[in-house]
Formats: structure tokens, sequence, C-alpha cells
């Protein structure tokens, strides 16, 4: 299985937590991944999968193209179909780094799963926007903010 993780790499991006908005416009989404990729590396052969509430499907359908785009409502429903996707998805065996795209706690127990099954864990979030849980389960920090006095 090391031959398939090698060099890959998968996004899985809160959008509506990068572009810290519930409900973020086609500008809010399209600036935030501006943002995302000049910050992030991103390789050939890595995967985008985005969580979304069901009020904002249409908006990142229409601005991120590529990615596979998940939908779920009610608390935590984005956060909760990516981290539940992932798993049983078993990105662990397919990936040898998984970004974070989010500052959400909801996100400390995967990112705890994927570093003990031997996965480079990269968490973006925003200033002010990153719990406690999260910052505290990951060692590969990086600031969407920061692109902003780069």
């Amino acid at each position: 299985m090391r031959t398939l993780r090698a060099g890959r790499a998968i996004h899985l991006l809160d959008i509506e937590n990068l572009a810290a908005s519930p409900s973020p416009t086609a500008t809010e989404i399209a600036d935030t991944m501006s943002d995302y990729l000049c910050r992030v590396p991103v390789g050939a052969l890595d995967q985008f999968v985005v969580g979304v509430n069901p009020r904002s499907l249409a908006e990142v359908g229409r601005v991120i193209h590529g990615a596979q785009i998940l939908t779920r409502s009610g608390r935590d429903g984005a956060d909760s179909v990516l981290a539940e996707t992932a798993v049983n998805d078993r990105i662990d065996l397919r990936f040898e780094r998984v970004v974070i795209g989010s500052g959400d706690g909801y996100f400390a127990d995967l990112a705890a799963w994927l570093t003990a099954h031997d996965v480079r864990v990269t968490v973006v979030s925003r200033t002010g926007l990153l719990s406690w849980r999260l910052y505290v389960a990951v060692r590969d920090i990086t600031y969407l903010d920061a692109a902003l006095a780069a």
C-alpha cells in the first residue's frame, strides 16, 4: 500500500469555515480558493473533497471544479460528512498527506486517527478560527491570512 500512498495528498475542505461564512458567495469562495492555492502545495496527484451545507452547494459547484463535493445538513453537517467519508474510504491507505482545510475542533479526532496511521496531517485555517482541540492534534498548521502579509 505504500506505493499507492507515495506522493499523494487529499485536501478535505470545509469551505464555509475557510471562507469564514456560513453561506459564502461565489466571490468569497473564489478568493478563499485563491488564498488556499497560494499557501498550500498541491501536487499533480492530489485530490480535493469539499464539504458544504445544502445552502452553499450551488455556489460551491459554480466555483470549485474537479473536486468531489459532499453535502449534509444540520449542525456540523459538512464536517461530519467529510470526516465519515475520509474514514470509510480509508484515505489513510491511499494518501501520504492529508490537508484539513478547517479550524473546527470536529476534525481533531480525524487528525489523531490519521496521525496514528502514519499519515502527515496539515491543517489550514484562518487566524482566530482554529479550535484548541485541532491545534493540539496536529504539528503542521498553515494560516490563510498569512498570504496577505507575504
